[in-house]
């Protein structure tokens, strides 16, 4: 297909980063690999035909108004969802594992590591298009994430929250025996199977091909998992402390002249909730 023909299309669906926007401090989004500058929409290009646009589109619309504004801005913790639901967690896969291999094609010097790949985003995009009636292997597991009050454990980064209820991110992640794509949502976080030598004990995840509900229940990450999270929260400081110091006084200046609209946003009641949690320690 000619680029003409291909519409430019988020990666990460364009509701979440409206609504990163919306919900900040001072209406700007910040890219992690463009810090210094502030950005009035999220990753696109040019890589979607209209009908498969229209497809995930609508797929989005659903999850949007029955689950994602829900959770976000209302506090639900519960909600039924039909088969536009599995639709859309294995969009957000394909869409993840298409733009990771676009951004990092010496990663797949590895033939193997190809070969799985290969398999993974095109029964994707076979289930998306209606080749395929099941995801089979590739499981999606939606994990809804809250803010954390209070734990026995001391090894929480101080950012937690702030990692939680706020940033987006793309990866593809695992080990020689284990491979997921995760995909990133402010208050969710979804895993697409690639590979799993046993996803039982991360059924309760599991996104059902028809219909299921979403609600509080015991969740469980694979082995090794937390740590990666872990990780990825303790760059939340560290993006913020590569921040250019002249953008930093702008944006104290900002605080101090808008106090009623900073209170009210979201990002800066998860900055509070790791505030809470974590008192000073959020600072280093």
């Amino acid at each position: 297909m000619e680029n003409d023909d291909l519409k430019e299309s988020h990666f990460i669906p364009k509701f979440v980063g409206k609504w990163i926007k919306k919900t900040s401090v001072t209406g700007y989004i910040r890219e992690k690999n463009e810090v210094h500058k502030r950005a009035q929409d999220i990753a696109k290009e040019h890589w979607l035909c209209g009908d498969c646009e229209q497809l995930f589109s609508g797929w989005e619309r659903e999850f949007a108004n029955k689950v994602f504004y829900p959770f976000v801005n209302e506090g639900k913790s519960v909600a039924n969802y039909g088969n536009w639901m599995s639709k859309f967690c294995a969009s957000l896969s394909w869409r993840t594992l298409t733009y990771i291999r676009s951004k990092n094609p010496n990663d797949e010097n590895d033939e193997e590591r190809k070969v799985l790949l290969d398999a993974a985003q095109e029964h994707l995009r076979k289930y998306l298009v209606g080749e395929s009636d099941n995801l089979n292997q590739y499981e999606q597991h939606l994990f809804p994430l809250e803010k954390i009050e209070s734990t026995d454990s001391h090894d929480l980064p101080p950012s937690i929250n702030r990692y939680f209820l706020r940033i987006m991110s793309m990866d593809i992640v695992g080990n020689s025996t284990d491979q997921y794509i995760f995909t990133k949502l402010p208050s969710f976080m979804l895993l697409g199977v690639i590979k799993a030598k046993n996803v039982k004990p991360m059924r309760s995840s599991r996104i059902a091909i028809n219909s299921g509900v979403l609600s509080p229940r015991e969740y469980r990450w694979p082995d090794g998992f937390a740590s990666y999270i872990f990780e990825k929260a303790d760059e939340v400081i560290e993006l913020h402390q590569s921040i250019p110091q002249k953008h930093l006084d702008s944006f104290d200046k900002y605080i101090q002249e808008n106090p009623e609209k900073v209170i009210k946003s979201k990002q800066f009641q998860a900055f509070l909730d790791d505030y809470e949690r974590f008192g000073d320690d959020v600072f280093s």
